[in-house]
């Protein structure tokens, strides 16, 4: 794992390491695989009738279904691998030839179909949840902690002008612009996943020096989005698209699997609610051509680096193993 300096004396990530979970789904996938091949070899003798190519399915799906955007690698290793063995054993028939072919491209075909079912599956999970107005009364009268952040808007700098940039007292704004709200909100997502998981509650103003909170909604982040998009599943999109894609582009295969987004009505007003799962591998905020890793710490969300984090994913990271 290499480090370099960043700006203000922080450190900033250079090269990831793979998450051990990661090293042992490969070993998974490449010992499945290379059982089948070698059962298919010790077969051999039965003919091309005792080729089953059936058996590659399983190491596609299980590839599939972990890593949607890394099936297709796998198909075609598959799809190599089978061509190899059976080739040798037929006669020269171009119907044969042509069966065989034509099975090594379902091998593609069938990657290609699971990764999109299951991006399909994930994003469906961004959908209106059924009603959890009790639960998240419950987070709010609690207010702020360990896993319960409240952030009043999403978009409240997509329209600063150069001047109100210029003139911020906030690094994020100065750094970012007018995409520091969205940052800001990866940020609190990426803290939770690298944690222990938690709730994000947009639409929720806290004053901890009058201590008390405000219940605003999304009306003024509404006004900023197309007008056919002021409404829940547009914010949702707008989730989806502008800050998970951008910017924990680790987790957009599959972001269902870890996060859940509802639109609770409270006190009369629309909120979103994200409910986030820990991650199983660390994720890492792309942002101004840097990966930064945050974690959840109390009620605050802090970016840790060089020993420090390498420490914390060791200790993190290998707790599921």
């Amino acid at each position: 794992m290499a480090f370099a300096s960043g700006s203000r004396g922080s450190w900033r990530l250079k090269m990831q390491n793979t998450p051990g979970t990661d090293w042992v789904r490969y070993w998974v996938i490449a010992s499945i695989t290379a059982s089948i091949a070698g059962i298919i070899y010790l077969t051999a003798g039965e003919g091309y009738a005792g080729i089953v190519p059936q058996l590659f399915y399983f190491p596609i799906l299980y590839a599939t279904y972990f890593y949607p955007d890394r099936g297709l690698l796998v198909g075609s290793a598959c799809a190599a691998i089978y061509l190899a063995l059976s080739f040798p054993l037929i006669i020269p028939d171009p119907f044969i030839m042509g069966g065989i072919i034509f099975q090594a491209v379902v091998f593609l075909v069938l990657a290609l179909v699971a990764a999109y079912i299951i991006r399909l599956q994930g994003l469906r999970r961004f959908v209106i949840l059924e009603d959890d107005t009790g639960a998240v009364e419950a987070l709010i009268r609690n207010g702020e902690n360990g896993h319960v952040e409240f952030k009043l808007k999403s978009l409240w700098s997509s329209d600063l002008t150069k001047e109100e940039i210029a003139a911020s007292d906030s690094n994020d704004v100065k750094r970012y612009r007018n995409n520091a709200s969205k940052f800001i909100i990866a940020r609190a997502i990426a803290g939770f996943l690298n944690t222990d998981g938690g709730d994000l509650l947009i639409g929720i103003e806290e004053d901890r020096i009058e201590n008390s909170i405000r219940i605003a909604g999304l009306d003024d982040d509404y006004r900023k989005m197309h007008e056919e998009d002021r409404n829940p599943d547009g914010y949702r999109r707008m989730i989806v698209e502008s800050v998970v894609r951008k910017y924990l582009p680790d987790i957009f295969d599959t972001p269902g699997r870890y996060l859940q987004i509802s639109f609770p009505l409270v006190s009369a007003k629309t909120i979103c609610h994200i409910h986030i799962s820990p991650a199983d591998r660390p994720v890492f905020v792309h942002a101004a051509g840097e990966e930064i890793f945050f974690i959840r710490a109390d009620a605050t969300t802090r970016p840790i680096a060089g020993k420090s984090m390498a420490d914390y994913l060791l200790e993190r990271f290998t707790r599921q193993e």
